[in-house]
C-alpha cells in the first residue's frame, strides 16, 4: 500500500484500525514532518491517550522483533527496505523526543479555537471544560420560561405531544446544536374545515343510508374522531362503493379532504414554531449558564465555534483558518462515521485547504477512517452520511478497505459474515487472521427466562476453564444491567459494571480519598481504610482550604508514597478542579461518577452496546432485546437533509398519510429506515465484540410487549419485525483461560481475619435462601436504599427519600412491596428502643471498614466519644445464627481498632408486623 496523500480507509471491526492510523502517522513524521504539523483526532481521551501511546511505542521500538509487523507496513508505505525506515527513524527521535504530539479529541481542539475568538463572543478566555452542565441549564431555562411567561405553553405542549420532560430537553438540545430559526405561525382555525365536513355530511345522508356508511357521517363528532373514520383513511372500502363515482359526492369529499389538508399544514405550521421558540429560549439559556458560570459543556464548545466560523465576521474566520493552516499540514481523523454536522462545517475548510494541494504550509495531507457499519450516535447528532459525502465533496480523495480481521478467532468471524452479508450494500467479508477456530452459540429462550439462560451459559463457561474476568453480557439499556446484575449476585457471582469501575474505587484513589476524610474528620476508620489499600499507617495532616483541591491532592500523594505517574490519580486531581475546596471535595467526592483510567476488571462485565464501543472481550454474551421496543411517540419527526444543509421537521401525524402528503411518508419512511439500519449497526457492533467466543441469546418467540432483535416475528398489525434472524446452533470448541486461584490476602498484625459469611441481602415475607426470588433481592436492596437515604434526625427527608425509593425501584417492585417498605420503616422509627441506640451519635450508614484486603460494611455505625453501636438490619429472623456470627465478628474488629471505646452491637429485625431489637 503505497502512501495516498488523500485516503479513506474503511475499517470494519477488528480490523486494525489504531495500527493503521499509527503507521500513518509515523509515516508522515520519517517523511520530514514535525509533529506539531500533524493533528489526529478522536472522539475520546481513551482513544486519544490509546493513540499516543501506540504512536510513541512503535515509533521509539520499530527496531525491536514486537514491532516487526508495523515496521513492514512502513516500508511499503514509504517505498524503502528497513534500513532506510530505521535511518530516518534515528535522524528523528531526538525531534520526536523533543516536540509533543498533537493528538487531541475533537472537544479539545474546538476549546483550543475558542480560546483565541473567544472574547468576541463574550466568553472568557480560561473558561472551564465540563462534561456535563444539563441540570443549570435546565433550571435557567425554567427561569427564562416564566420570565417570558411561557410556562403554560409549556406545559400545554407536554401535554398535548404525551411526552415527557427528558425527551423535549433531549430535542431542545439537538435542536440548540442546529440552524433551525424560530418564526411566529398563527394557531389555525378549525371552522372552514368543520362546515367542509358538514356539507359532506348532508350530500352522503342523502345518498346513502346504512349504518356502517352513516357512521362516518355524524356531526357531533369532533375532528379528533373525524380523521380516524374510513372515510378520510379507508376511502376504497367497500361501504363508499355505491357513492364513489357519484359526481357530487365526490366534490364534497374533496372540499372537505382539501380543507382537512390545509387545516393541518397550517397546524403543523403553529406547532413547529412553538417547538422553534424553545428551541431559541434554551438557547439562550445555555449562553447564560456559559457565560455566568464561565463553563461550557463539550457540547457548547462546539455549538460556539461553529458560531464563530458561520459569523458575519469574515476577517476573524480567515484569520482563524489563517492560523490554523499556518501550524497544521496533515490531518487524521479517526471514528469519521461519528462526526455530527457542526464538526463536519467546522473541519471542512480545513479538510478543503489540505486536499486543495500545496497551501500556504506547503503540500498537504489528510487521512480520515471510519466503518459506518459502527455508526449508533445518531440519537446525538452523528451522521454516518457524512464519511461518504466526504468522499464524493473531494474526489481527490481515494478509498481504500481493511479486510482482515486481527480480533476474533476464525467461526466468529465467519459467522459474522454470514450475518451481515445481505444486511449490508457491498458488504466485504472479513479474513480471519487467528488460526484458533474459536466458539459460536445461538440458544433461545422463552419469554422471562433470559436470567437463567445468561446464568446457565456462565456456569458452563466457567466450567471448561473459562475465567469470569474474560466473561462480558452486553444487555441494550441500564435497566436490563440492574436486572441482569441483581440477579447474578443473588446467585454468588461477581459483577463488574460501570459503576464498580469508578474512578473512587480505585486503590490509590481511595487511600488517598480515605486519608483526606482521616485528616478532616479524625476518625481512624479512614485511617484503617487507608492501611488496608497502601500497608502504611501515616499521622494526619492539617489540611489547607486556600490551597487548590489538587495541590492538596497532590502533596497527600506524595506523602503516602503514591507513583506520581498513577493515571488515575492525574484523572483525580483533573476532575478536583469541580470542587471548591478541600471540605467541599471530602463531603462530595463519594457521589462522583467518573470511570477509573485504567478500566480495571474485576468479575463478569455487563455493559451496554454503547459502552462497549471500541472494546473487545475474551467471551461475550448478547442477551436480546428486553421487553418492549420504544415507539416513536414524538411529536416530530426530524432529520437532518444534507442536500439542503437543514433539518426537515413534520408534524407526527398519521393524517398526513392519509392525505396523500408524499413529503411526510417520505421523511417518515426515512426515518424508520434509519431507525433500522442504527440497530442493525448496535447488533453489528455487538457481535464483532469477542474474541474467542460469542454466546448470543435470543427470545423464542416474540410477541406483544416482548420484542426480539434477533427472532422475525409479526405484530398485532401484521407487520414484519426482523432485523437478523437467528437459528440456534453451537460451533466450535471454548478454549480454557487459564482461571486465576485469588491471591492469599496480606494478614494485618494482631488483627483477627473476618469469618468469610457471604453478604445478606434482606430477605421479604420470610423466605429461606433456597425459596428466594428476583423479587425478594429487588425488596431487600430497596429497604436498604431507602434507610440509607432517610436522615433519622429530620422528619422531613422521608419524603424526600421516598421519591427516591419510587424513582429507584419503581420498574422493579409492586407498589405494594414498596407500601410494606415504606411501613416496616414507619415502625422502626417510631421504636423507642432504636430511638435510644441513635441518640446523641454520629450515624455512619452503609460504612465501609477496611480490612484483609476487602471491605465490609455496616449498616449503620453510632458512635460518640464513648461507645460504638453497630446495627445490622434484617428482616426475617431466619438463619438467626449467620447474622449473629458475622455481626459479632464486626463487633471483634472494631474493638481492636477501639481499645478505648464500648464496642455493642444489634440485630434490627425490620417486619411488618413488628421490630425485634437482637443485642449480641
Amino acid at each position: 500500500m503505497s502512501f495516498k496523500n488523500y485516503l479513506c480507509l474503511e475499517a470494519s471491526a477488528g480490523s486494525g484500525k489504531t495500527f493503521a492510523l499509527s503507521v500513518r502517522y509515523i509515516a508522515l513524521l520519517l517523511k520530514g514532518n514535525y509533529p506539531n504539523k500533524i493533528l489526529a483526532l478522536t472522539f475520546t481521551n481513551k482513544a486519544a491517550n490509546e493513540m499516543l501511546h501506540r504512536i510513541t511505542t512503535t515509533f521509539c521500538n520499530l527496531h525491536k522483533d514486537d514491532q516487526k509487523g508495523e515496521l513492514e507496513a512502513l516500508c511499503e508505505l514509504l517505498d524503502m527496505d528497513s534500513k532506510q525506515v530505521l535511518s530516518l527513524r534515528d535522524n528523528m527521535m531526538d525531534i520526536f523526543l523533543s516536540n509533543e504530539l498533537n493528538i487531541s479529541t475533537f472537544d479539545s481542539f474546538f476549546a483550543t479555537i475558542l480560546r483565541q475568538f473567544s472574547l468576541n463572543l463574550g466568553l472568557m478566555p480560561d473558561f472551564n471544560s465540563v462534561s456535563n452542565n444539563t441540570d443549570l441549564i435546565k433550571k435557567e431555562f425554567e427561569r427564562l420560561l416564566e420570565i417570558n411567561s411561557m410556562v403554560g405553553d409549556i406545559a400545554q405542549y407536554l401535554n398535548d405531544s404525551d411526552n415527557n420532560e427528558n425527551n423535549l430537553f433531549d430535542k431542545l438540545k439537538l435542536l440548540s446544536q442546529c440552524k433551525f430559526e424560530p418564526f411566529e405561525a398563527p394557531c389555525p382555525m378549525i371552522d372552514d374545515v368543520m362546515q367542509k365536513y358538514n356539507e359532506l355530511c348532508d350530500v352522503a345522508l342523502r345518498l346513502h343510508n346504512v349504518a356502517s356508511y352513516n357512521n362516518n357521517f355524524d356531526k357531533n363528532l369532533k375532528l379528533s374522531q373525524i380523521i380516524k373514520k374510513p372515510v378520510v383513511i379507508n376511502y376504497t372500502s367497500r361501504n363508499f362503493n355505491k357513492v364513489r363515482d357519484n359526481v357530487e359526492f365526490v366534490s364534497a369529499r374533496d372540499g372537505f379532504m382539501q380543507a382537512l389538508k390545509e387545516y393541518y399544514l397550517a397546524l403543523e405550521k403553529y406547532e413547529i414554531s412553538q417547538i422553534s421558540k424553545f428551541a431559541k429560549l434554551y438557547k439562550k439559556a445555555i449562553s447564560n449558564v456559559n457565560r455566568r458560570e464561565n463553563s461550557l459543556s463539550f457540547d457548547d464548545i462546539t455549538n460556539w465555534v461553529n458560531e464563530l466560523l458561520t459569523s458575519d465576521n469574515k476577517q476573524d474566520i480567515d484569520m482563524l483558518y489563517f492560523r490554523l493552516d499556518a501550524k497544521i499540514r496533515h490531518i487524521l481523523i479517526d471514528e469519521f462515521q461519528d462526526t455530527s454536522i457542526k464538526q463536519y462545517e467546522i473541519l471542512e475548510p480545513l479538510i478543503a485547504e489540505s486536499v486543495s494541494g500545496v497551501g500556504q504550509n506547503g503540500l498537504g495531507s489528510f487521512f480520515y477512517v471510519g466503518d459506518t457499519k459502527q455508526s449508533i450516535y445518531r440519537f446525538r447528532g452523528g451522521q454516518k452520511e457524512l464519511f461518504d459525502k466526504l468522499k464524493a465533496d473531494f474526489i481527490q480523495i481515494k478509498s481504500q478497505s481493511l479486510d482482515k480481521n486481527y480480533r476474533s478467532d476464525k467461526l466468529v468471524v465467519e459467522y459474522v459474515n454470514r450475518v451481515f452479508k445481505d444486511k449490508y450494500l457491498n458488504y466485504i467479508d472479513q479474513i480471519p487472521n487467528s488460526k484458533n477456530d474459536g466458539y459460536v452459540k445461538v440458544a433461545k429462550f422463552d419469554t422471562g427466562k433470559h436470567q437463567d439462560k445468561i446464568y446457565e451459559n456462565i456456569v458452563h463457561l466457567y466450567d471448561l476453564g473459562v475465567a469470569y474476568e474474560d466473561i462480558a453480557i452486553l444487555c441494550w439499556n441500564n435497566k436490563d444491567i440492574d436486572e441482569i446484575k441483581y440477579f447474578l449476585e443473588f446467585k454468588g457471582l461477581k459483577i463488574s459494571t460501570q459503576t464498580t469501575n469508578n474512578l473512587i474505587k480505585s486503590a490509590n484513589v481511595a487511600a488517598v480519598v480515605e486519608f483526606v476524610k482521616y485528616c478532616i474528620f479524625g476518625d481512624e476508620i479512614h485511617s484503617w481504610a487507608v492501611y488496608e489499600i497502601l500497608n502504611i499507617k501515616k499521622d494526619k495532616l492539617e489540611l489547607k482550604k486556600e490551597s487548590s483541591v489538587a495541590q492538596t491532592l497532590k502533596f497527600i500523594a506524595k506523602y503516602l508514597g503514591i507513583e506520581p505517574g498513577d493515571i488515575d490519580m492525574l484523572k483525580l486531581y483533573e476532575i478536583s478542579s469541580s470542587y471548591s475546596d478541600i471540605y467541599d471535595f471530602a463531603f462530595n467526592i463519594s457521589n462522583d461518577q467518573t470511570l477509573s483510567a485504567k478500566s480495571s476488571q474485576n468479575g463478569i462485565t455487563i455493559m451496554t452496546v454503547h459502552k462497549s464501543k471500541g472494546l473487545q472481550f475474551n467471551y461475550v454474551i448478547v442477551v436480546d432485546y428486553i421487553g418492549k421496543l420504544n415507539n416513536n411517540t414524538d411529536k416530530f419527526l426530524m432529520e437532518y437533509n444534507l442536500d439542503t444543509n437543514s433539518w426537515d421537521v413534520r408534524l407526527h401525524n398519521k393524517i398526513f398519510e392519509y392525505l396523500g402528503d408524499e413529503n411526510y411518508i417520505n421523511l417518515k419512511n426515512k426515518q424508520k429506515s434509519l431507525d433500522k439500519d442504527e440497530t442493525i449497526n448496535k447488533i453489528y457492533v455487538a457481535l464483532t465484540r469477542a474474541k474467542h467466543g460469542l454466546i448470543i441469546l435470543a427470545n423464542k418467540t416474540p410477541k406483544g410487549q416482548h420484542s426480539s432483535y434477533f427472532t422475525s416475528y409479526y405484530t398485532s398489525s401484521n407487520d414484519l419485525i426482523e432485523y437478523v434472524n437467528l437459528d440456534e446452533c453451537e460451533i466450535g470448541s471454548i478454549q480454557a483461560s487459564n482461571k486465576k486461584e485469588p491471591k492469599e490476602p496480606s494478614q494485618v498484625v494482631n488483627l483477627e481475619p473476618f469469618m468469610k459469611v457471604a453478604p445478606q441481602d434482606i430477605v421479604a415475607n420470610n423466605e429461606t435462601n433456597s425459596e428466594l426470588n428476583l423479587a425478594s433481592v429487588y425488596f431487600g436492596k430497596a429497604l436498604h436504599y431507602y434507610l440509607e437515604s432517610i436522615d433519622f434526625n429530620d422528619p422531613n427527608s422521608k419524603e424526600i427519600a421516598q421519591n427516591c425509593l419510587y424513582n429507584k425501584f419503581g420498574n422493579l417492585l409492586e407498589m405494594s412491596s414498596l407500601e410494606d417498605i415504606k411501613l416496616r420503616v414507619d415502625k422502626l422509627l417510631a421504636c423507642s428502643e432504636f430511638l435510644e441506640i441513635i441518640k446523641n451519635k454520629e450515624l455512619y450508614k452503609e460504612q465501609d471498614i477496611g480490612f484483609n484486603g476487602e471491605l465490609k460494611r455496616i449498616d449503620l455505625l453510632c458512635m460518640n466519644e464513648k461507645e460504638i453501636h453497630i446495627i445490622d438490619y434484617k428482616s426475617s429472623t431466619n438463619q438467626g445464627d449467620e447474622h449473629k456470627i458475622q455481626v459479632a465478628h464486626y463487633a471483634k474488629i472494631l474493638s481492636q481498632i477501639y481499645p478505648q471505646k464500648t464496642i455493642n452491637a444489634s440485630i434490627i429485625y425490620i417486619m411488618s408486623r413488628e421490630i425485634q431489637i437482637l443485642n449480641l
